[in-house]
């Protein structure tokens, strides 16, 4: 049995979704910027696309931009964004426990001689929202959280952060990495007033190489990559229709079956954690207020390498943190962040679940975490 609990770094592509991209790079493959009738068909299925990602999170087509990724969303609007107000202003506000595609950017942009400003999250990851009122002043111009934490699965109060901001300053700018909220709990742009917003089509079971950026109309945004002046002049580079449409398709499918992917999660997450908890294991994600399909655990004593290692000889696959961090062999920055104990952060994985896992997979997952953890005993290695 192969049992993939890793859910939050990629997704599985939908059989629906295959379809339709294999259907499009075999058919419908016309460049969307051709004047012929193949590229003027392509482009009509790419603006229908765009139309249909836009109805889903509430916002106008006009808004929707595709790229080739979040990370490349993230670097695009916060880089471009500080070119905007670097005369100005210099000041952004973010988290500890963001994905390195944002720390990094703003890593970056602090050696241009911004200012960031990193604001606290307490033992379940949640920001401080009465530091982040204090820190927010006459220099700040943007502000970046995550809606929901890729690592322990904490959900922030987006909208109470928006709203603490701009009570602050109306004109202070709000970006938010909204990559694993599709598919896992109810999330639109609509009724939060967010100026940006990133997202990633293989967390929901679309393809790997699609994008999508949020740009309110009217906010600052500059051209990142230059070239035919493709998405309005703001992105260029031909578009990838059939990865685009598949998108949209497996965005749609992940909204419609939302309720029933939820409480399917919820009862499998459910069944692990009584199942970790009789194993001695410590639960690190807050239970409450997480995402229905993520779960940091803990064996202290035990590092979560290792165990990494050890489930992958019996085709069981977690991570240790983030996909893009999981190789490092430093402390999760997100645990630290939430003052995990290192003894308890060393020996963490992250089990991410999705709606095609099983009953049937959990139980095997745990029957081999038993014999894992019985070897080890035995061997005297993990304590």
């Amino acid at each position: 049995m192969k049992v993939y609990f890793d859910n939050n770094a990629t997704t599985k592509m939908d059989d629906r979704v295959l379809e339709k991209i294999v259907f499009f790079y075999r058919e419908k493959f016309g460049n969307p910027n051709s004047a012929h009738g193949m590229g003027i068909e392509a482009n009509l299925h790419l603006e229908r696309a765009r139309e249909t990602v836009a109805k889903i999170l509430g916002v106008s087509p006009s808004e929707i931009f595709f790229t080739s990724c979040a990370t490349e969303s993230i670097n695009w609007i916060l880089k471009t964004v500080a070119e905007t107000f670097e005369k100005r202003k210099r000041t952004i506000i973010t988290t500890p426990i963001e994905h390195k595609a944002v720390l990094e950017t703003l890593k970056y942009l602090s050696t241009k001689g911004f200012r960031i400003k990193y604001i606290p999250v307490d033992s379940k990851g949640v920001i401080n929202l009465e530091e982040l009122e204090r820190s927010v002043d006459e220099d700040t111009f943007l502000v970046s959280v995550m809606a929901a934490n890729n690592e322990v699965g904490t959900v922030q109060p987006v909208e109470e952060i928006v709203k603490v901001v701009k009570r602050k300053n109306k004109d202070i700018l709000v970006h938010v990495d909204a990559v694993q909220t599709i598919g896992k709990i109810h999330f639109t742009l609509e009724r939060a007033n967010i100026d940006y917003a990133s997202f990633s089509a293989h967390k929901f079971h679309g393809p790997k190489g699609v994008g999508i950026a949020y740009i309110r109309k009217g906010v600052p945004i500059r051209p990142f990559v230059h070239g035919g002046g493709q998405e309005k002049g703001l992105r260029s580079g031909t578009q990838n229709v059939p990865g685009i449409v598949a998108t949209a398709y497996a965005m749609k499918f992940a909204v419609e079956e939302l309720d029933s992917a939820v409480s399917h999660m919820k009862r499998l997450r459910e069944k692990l954690v009584m199942g970790l908890k009789e194993i001695g294991a410590y639960i690190i994600t807050p239970l409450d207020i997480s995402l229905p399909n993520t779960l940091s655990v803990s064996f202290p004593g035990l590092k979560g390498s290792t165990l990494q290692n050890l489930l992958s000889g019996y085709n069981i696959y977690v991570s240790t943190s983030s996909a893009c961090t999981s190789r490092d062999e430093n402390l999760s920055h997100v645990l630290k962040a939430m003052n995990v104990d290192p003894k308890i952060a060393r020996g963490a994985i992250r089990i991410s679940l999705c709606k095609y896992n099983t009953e049937e997979e959990v139980n095997y997952f745990l029957e081999k975490l038993r014999e894992i953890l019985s070897f080890l005993d035995i061997n005297g290695n993990n304590r």
